[in-house]
């Protein structure tokens, strides 16, 4: 096999993937927490209620992950990247015209979360994993920092609309942003590259005889993947951190509010957490593609738990800054969890093997942003949610350096 020449078609699907993520994905689910607090008010609805928007969207996306995951696999991810996204977009010019949180909730769980869950990130991991085997960490990494520069930009910008113009007019805006913007990156999106003549990586295909390309379907079918432990210890490892990851990012303003910072100004450490976490989320993937997936994971979880405490224990907002830059960690694990899924069961099955994990760390995710918001309720703090989150991290960790184990089982 040789270089190609000219530029490889690859690196377009990882630009449109960032793009679509940066742009798209990350006011969609970093947006959220911009807006708990100004739904919370003009519905009259407890922290607990608010949650509850965001648990039941996971829940749909749990529902669906395997269904959306076998499209994926089956039809290739640019149909669902364009549709998902329109229907995104709609959903947040008629969330705009809601006047009661039942509507509300109607609107972001059935028309937003199925279009927001069907075309980003999911999409683009599966187009990036069947595109990179080499560079595999690198390239989920890219797409995770390029969501995590566009929060740093769009999450105060959100933030500022919503509090100047009210929070209808930013998501109407939002919606025609995802419309106009937004949905016509999904066209550069293609199944693989053998359907281009070329190789994973930027290696030109073979032509057999009959004028055919060859095609490289190496992977296990999603019924091998969960007879192994791998898979097991995998799903566990990933539902752990996804379920404090989202309940603290689903709660990080109302969290800094709690700590005497302003909601406005909350939002702008948002926004410098996720532009701080940029560097890092590229160079853990770069390290990942060289020392290991689970190595680095266990890193970054073990920081994330560190940060936690951290915070509970601040009391400036200088210090509480500082601690929540160890909360990168969380922030640079989630290109690595994806690419490890790759690394396990190969390309063939990684949509569907991917969104059979969805099921297990989306009901972990209904669980935990609801209980925090409960505890809230109940005791005006939330010290003991980030002393558990802590413990949960940590505990992540652990299981992620078995999975290294198990993984190097599955390949003697």
């Amino acid at each position: 096999m040789t270089k190609p020449k000219k530029f490889f078609f690859g690196w377009w699907i990882v630009i449109s993937a960032a793009l679509q993520n940066g742009l798209g994905g990350s006011i969609h689910w970093q947006g959220f927490t911009v807006l708990f607090l100004p739904i919370s008010q003009t519905f009259g609805i407890s922290s607990a209620q608010t949650s509850l928007l965001f648990a039941l969207a996971r829940a749909e996306n749990g529902l669906m992950g395997p269904f959306t995951g076998w499209l994926m696999d089956k039809f290739g991810p640019r149909p669902l990247a364009i549709g998902g996204t329109a229907m995104a977009g709609i959903g947040y010019i008629l969330l705009a015209r809601v006047d009661n949180y039942t509507q509300f909730l109607i609107v972001y769980v059935v028309i937003i979360s199925i279009g927001a869950t069907t075309s980003f990130m999911q999409t683009a991991f599966v187009a990036l994993n069947n595109w990179f085997i080499k560079k595999r960490g690198l390239v989920m990494s890219i797409n995770s920092a390029s969501f995590r520069l566009g929060s740093a930009i769009l999450v105060p910008t959100f933030s500022y609309i919503v509090y100047a113009w009210g929070w209808q007019n930013a998501v109407l805006l939002l919606g025609i942003f995802l419309l106009v913007f937004i949905t016509p990156l999904g066209i550069l999106y293609r199944r693989t590259p053998e359907s281009m003549g070329l190789r994973p990586d930027g290696e030109v295909d073979e032509i057999i005889e009959d004028g055919s390309k060859s095609y490289d379907n190496s992977g296990y079918t999603w019924k091998e993947a969960i007879r192994t432990s791998a898979f097991w210890f995998l799903t566990i490892a990933t539902a752990l951190r996804l379920s404090i990851h989202g309940a603290i990012f689903v709660h990080m303003i109302p969290i800094l509010v709690w700590k005497g910072i302003s909601a406005e100004t909350a939002a702008w450490y948002v926004g410098f957490l996720a532009l701080a976490g940029v560097p890092v989320i590229l160079i853990m993937g770069k390290l990942s593609d060289m020392f290991g997936r689970p190595k680095m994971l266990a890193l970054c979880y073990s920081a994330s738990a560190l940060s936690l405490v951290l915070v509970n224990l601040s009391n400036n907002s200088i210090y509480l800054l500082l601690s929540l830059l160890l909360l990168v960690g969380s922030e640079a694990g989630s290109g690595l969890n994806w690419s490890l899924v790759g690394d396990l069961f190969g390309r063939k099955n990684y949509g569907v093997i991917r969104g059979l994990l969805g099921p297990f760390y989306n009901a972990a995710l209904v669980v935990t942003p609801v209980s925090a918001g409960y505890i809230y309720d109940v005791t005006n703090s939330y010290e003991i949610v980030l002393y558990i989150g802590s413990i949960i991290f940590l505990i992540s960790s652990f299981t992620f350096l078995y999975v290294g184990i198990l993984g190097k089982k599955l390949k003697t």
